[in-house]
């Protein structure tokens, strides 16, 4: 076999195997359903330190990012991977032993490690597997299959998880470990795509160009952000995805007052979060027939789509009394945000393929993680303290939050358009994408 097929062979196969991959180390499963619940039940934290931790692991993540970045540049994106999976075993022994809320703080540093070395990885991987063989129309295809094998993944383990917790609140700890250490062992299934960027034996004009362009030392992170396309897409991902973080921890304080109420019993936290993890799944699934659709018109979709809800949500809090109706009203536009999330996420993934250049994706990664974490926090922090002044009532703390949130969302949209469409026409083929099946 020469190496040419060699090549074919092993990033076809990396093609087929990523969704696989990209579902057993994208995140720890068997957590965090109940982890807030194991921080103040079993390790005798209170609400607020539960939530503080959370608040620890965004602040380093973004601390992280470029650090790390920078540090495995010239680590091949599998072997960088493997390396991620050791905060994950970190942030579980912390779990495991910790007594302290030191010792928990120490594990949500090596869980934004992990996270923040995959985020900029684990999509690497896929990508330079597709450009090695020229397809890489098919990102945003592959990248959205192995997100609903991960949610489909999370909704059982949602389930499990809280059965296991009430039989022994350790269980899913471990469980959690078993599957992080399979990850790990199957990691080694998937090839190193510089590999064969390095070993290519074919000498043709378009090899020597772009091995001068691998070459070519790469942008600074702030001639990055020079670019007016990158900057307008990394603050609407800072706007947009923040805004749709604030719902969870929204509907988790619903939640968390019909249980104190009595109104629900706590095992139906798992059946809730595993439905909706299935609606993410199969929004990621199929999000690109939606996009071959509609085009640049999907997140025109997303945002008025989000717009909507949010006001919908705010008119029932404030007007509908209590009842199983009020209840499943709220379940399902829930679940209409929750679908929401990761098709946005992963168009503006495609997006940044197609019109950044290759050499500058890394760094990309990076940025785009910073300021997704940085949005969460601040945006959740804007949502808090909204909470403060209306006394808990969700009602009136929506609508104050959708009329400080919702014209920069859709200012930003429409600028991002524009700038897309203005820079970067005769590259753009996401209006019509097509995508190479797997045989």
């Amino acid at each position: 076999m020469t190496n040419e097929e060699r090549k074919n062979y092993y990033m076809n196969r990396n093609i087929k195997l990523y969704p696989f991959y990209l579902a057993l180390v994208w995140d720890v499963l068997f957590v965090w359903t109940i982890s807030t619940l194991f921080y103040t039940t079993v390790k005798g934290l209170t609400f607020s330190q539960a939530i503080m931790i959370d608040s620890v692991q965004t602040i380093a993540a973004c601390i992280l990012s470029v650090p790390l970045t920078k540090i495995f540049a010239k680590v091949n994106s599998v072997t960088a991977t493997r390396i991620s999976s050791l905060g994950y075993i970190g942030f579980l022994l912390c779990l495991i032993f910790g007594k302290t809320f030191f010792s928990f703080a120490i594990g949500a540093i090596f869980l934004a490690f992990a996270y923040s070395l995959a985020s900029v990885k684990v999509p690497a991987v896929l990508n330079k597997s597709l450009r090695l063989i020229q397809r890489d129309k098919d990102y945003e295809r592959v990248y959205g299959k192995g997100l609903s094998i991960y949610y489909c993944l999370e909704a059982i383990a949602a389930i499990v998880a809280t059965y296991l917790f009430d039989l022994n609140p350790y269980l899913p700890i471990y469980l959690s470990l078993g599957f992080v250490c399979l990850s790990e062992l199957f990691s080694f299934l998937i090839k190193n795509p510089e590999k064969f960027q390095e070993s290519n034996i074919i000498i043709t004009p378009e090899h020597i160009e772009q091995q001068k362009i691998k070459t070519e030392k790469s942008d600074s992170f702030l001639k990055i952000l020079s670019s007016s396309f990158v900057l307008v897409l990394l603050l609407y991902d800072f706007v947009f995805r923040g805004a749709l973080c604030v719902d969870s921890t929204e509907f988790r304080l619903y939640l968390q007052q019909l249980v104190d109420n009595g109104s629900m019993p706590i095992w139906l936290f798992g059946y809730l979060f595993a439905i909706m993890r299935i609606c993410m799944g199969l929004s990621s699934r199929y999000q690109f027939k939606f996009n071959l659709k509609f085009g640049l018109r999907s997140l025109i979709i997303f945002v008025g789509t989000f717009i909507l809800t949010l006001i919908s949500t705010s008119l029932i809090y404030l007007f509908m009394p209590q009842s199983i109706f009020k209840m499943v009203l709220l379940i399902v536009i829930m679940i209409i945000t929750c679908m929401l999330r990761q098709p946005n996420s992963i168009f503006l993934s495609n997006y940044m393929q197609i019109c950044t250049p290759s050499k500058n994706h890394e760094k990309l990664y990076a940025l785009r993680t910073i300021f997704e974490y940085l949005g969460i926090a601040i945006i959740n922090m804007l949502y808090a303290q909204l909470l403060s002044v209306f006394n808990n009532n969700l009602g009136y703390a929506n609508l104050v939050y959708l009329s400080i949130l919702a014209l920069p969302i859709i200012a930003l949209l429409v600028l991002f358009i524009r700038v897309l469409i203005k820079k970067y026409t005769q590259k753009y083929t996401i209006i019509k994408p097509e995508y190479t099946e797997d045989e």
